[in-house]
């Protein structure tokens, strides 16, 4: 579920996707603009991973699923 993987996210940190979760899951966090998908990468080569760190618009949902 897409609300674990915010819960596992804190503002301003990067996160490699595998340790996240699905890639379904936070391509549909990201279209929803909970996530924002970075360039670099935790790995190189093949088992390279993007980052991804929450936005604003994240930020604010976790806070309200957290109370």
């Amino acid at each position: 579920m897409t609300d674990k993987i915010l819960k596992k996210m804190k503002k301003g940190v990067f996160y490699p996707g595998t340790y996240l979760g699905r890639k379904t899951e936070l391509s549909i966090l990201e279209k929803k603009g909970y996530l924002q998908r970075m360039d670099g990468s935790f790995l190189c080569g093949a088992d390279s991973e993007p980052n991804y760190r929450l936005t604003s618009k994240g930020f604010q949902v976790k806070g309200k699923d957290q109370n």
